[in-house]
C-alpha cells in the first residue's frame, strides 16, 4: 500500500473530478441501505491508479464524516476519532480523516485491534 499511498499523495483533493461511492457492501450509518452499490464517477483515461485509490480513500473519509455528523445530531458528539486496523498504516489516510472530519485522529494502542 505504500506505493499506492505515494501515488495518491500526488493527486489533489477532489481527484480532478473522479468521485467514488464507497458503498460496495451496501450503506451503513447514518443511512442504512444494504442494496446500495459503489461506483466510480467521472473516470477518464487521464486518471491514474493514484486517482482511483485517492478517490476511494476520500469516499471512506466522507463516510466517516457522515457517521460523526449523525452522532452529533443524535447528541453523541465526539472530540476525537480513534482508529484501528489497516488505515493506521497510512499517514496520508489518517491525515485525510482528520481533515475531512475536523477532528484529531488517535491511533489505538493496538492498531491491529
Amino acid at each position: 500500500y505504500k506505493e499506492l499511498d505515494q501515488e495518491a499523495s500526488k493527486v489533489p483533493p477532489g481527484c480532478e473530478g473522479l468521485v467514488a461511492l464507497e458503498t460496495f457492501q451496501g450503506a451503513r450509518t447514518p443511512v442504512t441501505d444494504p442494496l446500495a452499490r459503489g461506483a466510480l464517477l467521472g473516470l477518464t483515461l487521464s486518471h491514474t491508479r493514484g486517482h482511483v485509490f485517492r478517490a476511494l480513500m476520500e469516499a471512506v473519509c466522507l463516510g466517516t464524516r457522515a457517521c460523526v455528523e449523525g452522532l452529533d445530531k443524535a447528541g453523541h458528539g465526539c472530540d476525537e476519532i480513534i482508529i484501528a486496523g489497516g488505515t493506521t498504516r497510512s499517514k496520508l489516510w489518517l491525515q485525510m480523516h482528520a481533515d475531512v472530519t475536523g477532528k484529531p485522529v488517535v491511533v489505538c494502542e493496538n492498531p491491529d485491534a
